[in-house]
């Protein structure tokens, strides 16, 4: 997910991260759009929410030297859905110049 939506938040930033990505969403949300329009007016929060929910709550979404918290298997399977549909909800011309 964090591959895909970097080619599209921060194609030009080679140390992009969950992270980043979404301080780039908080500080230029005018330039993205999604496939499915959000009822309050803001077309990019739902995409932000599945975002902040990966980066919140999904800690051993990477490897570590070091033993991550341990998630429950629904929780796992949950993350995969989501990330994965994340991208699919994305427009072609999800990112405005």
């Amino acid at each position: 997910m964090e591959c895909a939506a970097h080619a599209v938040i921060q194609p030009n930033n080679v140390k992009a991260t969950l992270g980043t990505m979404l301080g780039e969403i908080r500080n230029a949300r005018h330039k993205f759009s999604a496939a499915i329009p959000s009822p309050a007016g803001d077309p990019i929060a739902p995409a932000e929410a599945i975002m902040r929910a990966l980066w919140e709550g999904q800690t051993s979404r990477h490897g570590a030297q070091t033993a991550t918290v341990l998630e429950p298997l629904d929780a796992a399977r949950a993350g995969v859905h989501l990330a994965a549909a994340l991208p699919r909800a994305a427009r072609p011309d999800a990112r405005t110049p």
